[in-house]
């Protein structure tokens, strides 16, 4: 008996299992954070951060516009240390340190490169031509969350780790490889919350593990519908 109740059991947990799938999760975060409804209203955002590293501590302002473009600023003590531009058709990077430039990057390959940076990339996904999947759940600090893999078109693979209880994405896992070798970047989403203009639920502390240390970036404002021109995202 108690067997035949067991089996009862475990097919009960399949099936609820087997009615979730990775679109319901994405859903439900795109709906608890108001993306779904108040993403169309918005222009153009610049986002401000600092950002306190075991090199120190600096400041980087990144201005994004709609349809998907993206440009950021990355400064210590007055100079820049990095930045990036994703035009809508070209990709590029320039670093200040040691010789971590970049060639420009085109077409397939600097739009999967500048994807993450789309603050609603998750609603671009069938666009994109990028692939989902529900993995099986994982057990982190006594939460059971809910496992997306995404595919880009290049097959370069990341996952998104969202609590059930609130349906916001509280973690991203992203493996790199580079001359160095191969390397897992964790960054841990902390703190939603709106920002004068928009309802839409931003996390406002990003914590990321790596290799090289731990780095904490909090955002220190976020202004919506700014009227940037086409000159902030020119790659000359």
């Amino acid at each position: 008996m108690k067997l035949k109740f067991f089996v009862i059991l475990l097919l009960a947990v399949n099936i609820a299992n087997g009615q979730k799938s990775a679109q319901d999760v994405i859903k439900k975060y795109l709906d608890v954070t108001n993306i779904s409804k108040s993403s169309a209203t918005i222009t153009d955002l610049v986002i401000s951060t600092t950002t306190e590293t075991p090199r120190g501590v600096s400041e980087t302002e990144t201005k994004i516009a709609f349809p998907f473009k993206y440009s950021t600023s990355m400064f210590s003590n007055g100079m820049e240390l990095m930045s990036s531009k994703f035009d809508g058709e070209t990709f590029v990077m320039k670093s200040n340190w040691g010789n971590n430039n970049q060639e420009p990057k085109k077409g397939k390959e600097a739009i999967n490169e500048s994807a993450r940076a789309n603050p609603f990339v998750e609603l671009e996904y069938e666009k994109l031509g990028f692939t989902t999947t529900l993995l099986p759940s994982e057990s982190i600090e006594g939460i059971n969350y809910d496992v997306i893999e995404i595919k880009d078109t290049d097959g370069k693979i990341s996952k998104d780790y969202f609590n059930p209880a609130t349906g916001l994405k509280d973690m991203t896992s992203v493996t790199r490889t580079s001359p160095r070798g191969t390397m897992e970047i964790i960054t841990v989403f902390e703190n939603y919350k709106a920002f004068k203009g928009s309802d839409i639920l931003f996390p406002t502390i990003r914590k990321q593990k790596t290799q090289m240390g731990e780095m904490s970036t909090e955002v220190q404002s976020i202004k919506f519908n700014k009227g940037l021109k086409p000159k902030d995202f020119e790659i000359k």
